[in-house]
């Protein structure tokens, strides 16, 4: 079985890595509210303490290592007839969308994607939806227009 060859634009590791970051920083805010919370009825300081660090901990070596994984397996391809999705970090997951099933396509930026000149590519049907996650902002709208169209002409053809 051959994977698709394309993959996301490498700064795409960045981004995944400040979402992290957010992350652990919202995490700490809550702690710190749990920690004041409970000294203020007095109770053990030491349970929301314990709890905070396991979770700081827990998604420190998930940033350590989902991004690198997930970006090395991160892989798609477009055809005249479908798009073709690999990925996962723990979970390898493979998607083929028949094009002819596409209803929309849209590209997004959050702005983690903005601030890295990425941008995401979301092919909806009628069932689901699939991301692409981080492109290039003009490869991303040139990704998108050209979905949309391979996907009206095969609408055609049915």
């Amino acid at each position: 079985m051959e994977f698709p060859s394309r993959r996301l634009d490498p700064r795409m590791l960045r981004v995944w890595y400040a979402s992290s970051l957010a992350l652990i920083a919202g995490t700490v805010v809550v702690g710190a509210a749990a920690t004041l919370a409970v000294r203020w009825f007095e109770g053990p300081l030491l349970i929301p303490l314990i709890i905070t660090a396991a979770l700081v901990v827990i998604e420190l070596a998930d940033m350590a290592i989902s991004p690198r994984v997930e970006y090395a397996t991160w892989r798609f391809d477009v055809t005249p007839t479908e798009v073709d999705l690999y990925h996962g970090v723990f979970v390898k997951k493979r998607v083929i969308v028949p094009l002819v099933r596409v209803q929309h396509v849209e590209t997004k930026q959050g702005p983690f994607l903005k601030a890295n000149g990425l941008a995401a590519v979301r092919i909806s049907t009628a069932g689901e939806s699939f991301e692409i996650p981080g492109l290039e902002a003009d490869d991303a709208n040139t990704l998108r227009d050209r979905v949309a169209e391979l996907a009206r002409l095969a609408k055609e053809d049915v």
